[in-house]
């Protein structure tokens, strides 16, 4: 009697975890969760609070299509949703995309640990080329009422990658890059005069990095 007792008082929750576990077709398998709103009723820990159909990148080389995500910047964690559930993607995941209709934002993990960031944080990846930017978001972006187009993240943090060293740099303070391409220096110099780059924002830096790695390429890397 009390074994029945036990099994219809635990049935309920079996059927609710395989329905959950059902549910998630993206293969990603992820952790069920449910949603927790802050005091002031705004989730304030994700890059954006909308949910965007992008993709999906794991440590088996698979792509995952079409899934609908957000990106929890206090946790570094991706979510996914499938239908009305909501799973956690903790590990597993090397890179992910949010085309937000504005802009594609496309994220991965494994650089060199800095600072407090390990091998597993995720940056967005500004450019690829033999040197590397890598932008780390640690606060929502706001977009600007007057241009859905234009976003505020004063608080996100700039690295250059190069020689397999995470080196720390400003838009502000030119010679925090510049010291790291001093190789290159005077080409850049007169690319810099003749671009009119002032680094008000990424696009000059990452123009400055392509003229870099060119002129690198055209010199055989020496």
């Amino acid at each position: 009697m009390n074994y029945l007792r036990r099994f219809f008082l635990l049935s309920p929750l079996l059927i609710a975890q395989v329905a959950m576990a059902q549910q998630d077709s993206t293969g990603l398998s992820g952790t069920p969760y449910k949603e927790m709103q802050s005091t002031s009723g705004e989730n304030s820990s994700y890059l954006f609070k909308e949910w965007y159909s992008g993709s999906v990148r794991t440590n088996d080389d698979k792509v995952h299509d079409g899934i609908k995500l957000r990106y929890d910047l206090g946790k570094d964690e991706v979510e996914y949703k499938v239908d009305s559930a909501m799973y956690r993607a903790s590990t597993g995941v090397t890179e992910f995309n949010l085309p937000t209709g504005t802009d594609l934002y496309n994220f991965k993990n494994g650089y060199p640990a800095v600072g407090d960031y390990t091998d597993k944080s995720f940056y967005r990846l500004l450019y690829d080329g033999n040197t590397k930017l890598l932008k780390k978001y640690v606060k929502p972006i706001q977009v600007e009422k007057a241009s859905a187009t234009m976003t505020i993240d004063p608080s996100a943090k700039l690295y250059i990658l190069k020689d397999g060293k995470m080196n720390p740099v400003q838009l502000k303070n030119r010679s925090s890059f510049l010291k790291l391409l001093t190789d290159e220096k005077n080409k850049l110099n007169y690319v810099i005069r003749e671009q009119q780059l002032d680094f008000a924002a990424d696009d000059d830096l990452i123009k400055l990095l392509e003229e870099y790695d060119s002129y690198k390429a055209g010199r055989g890397g020496n």
